[in-house]
């Protein structure tokens, strides 16, 4: 199986250099807008263009939900405030995403490989997850699917690096401090939100079963992050 990742493109069309061909799965790890590169127009019709990607391939292509996509989804309302916020293009991605919500989801995963758009902490997972799982989850990241759509609030819960209120980020806010100090052991994370410089970063001196692939590098360096398992 062969597997591409594509990280925070706020706009960025880089993505259209990927043959989907050429994949099993293009998994787009969330923040598809909010940039100070691209016009807003650029920004809609980027994004109309990868919906339009889904729709072509529907089980090909995995659109995560990110931060800065959930800050239009839900109005730029409390606890989805994000940086680079345009209000005045709430209403038409406001409607975009609405109109589309069934093609995004929370978390994507293969294995013991998880896709979600900041990563899992240990200790957010033993504080909040661990007793929301249930016997019908068909991995992790149908647990996350499914609490997501129920709004679970420590989803979207912003760490203390992120100034908020609580000690460790969710799954769209977990600070790539968190994440590192605190890995979910077991798993195989790829994960975006916190911007690399240097091009895609792998962290896995944890153990042969624990690792960490950020791939928010896109707006200083073009790399996907491909795998074959």
């Amino acid at each position: 199986m062969k597997i591409i990742t594509i990280g925070d493109l706020h706009g960025s069309p880089v993505w259209k250099n990927i043959q989907p061909g050429d994949w099993d799965h293009m998994i787009f790890i969330g923040d598809y807008v909010d940039s100070a590169d691209y016009t807003d127009k650029e920004i809609r019709q980027n994004l109309k263009e990868i919906i339009d990607l889904k729709k072509m391939y529907p089980g090909k292509v995995i659109l995560l939900w990110g931060n800065h996509d959930l800050s239009y989804l839900y109005r730029g309302h409390e606890p989805h405030n994000t940086s680079g916020f345009r209000k005045k293009v709430l209403p038409a991605y406001f409607s975009l995403y609405t109109a589309n919500r069934n093609l995004f989801q929370a978390a994507f995963g293969i294995n013991k490989y998880l896709w979600t758009h900041a990563g899992v902490v240990q200790k957010w997972f033993n504080d909040y997850i661990t007793g929301e799982v249930i016997p019908s989850d068909q991995g992790l990241a149908d647990t996350f699917n499914r609490l997501f759509d129920a709004y679970y609030q420590p989803l979207f819960h912003i760490g203390k690096l992120r100034n908020g209120q609580h000690e460790e980020g969710g799954i769209f806010w977990a600070h790539k401090y968190e994440t590192e100090d605190d890995p979910l052991m077991g798993y195989h994370q790829i994960v975006g939100h916190t911007r690399t410089r240097t091009g895609v970063l792998v962290s896995n001196h944890y153990g042969a079963d624990t690792s960490l692939t950020w791939v928010d590098c896109l707006e200083t360096e073009t790399e996907f992050f491909k795998l074959g398992l």
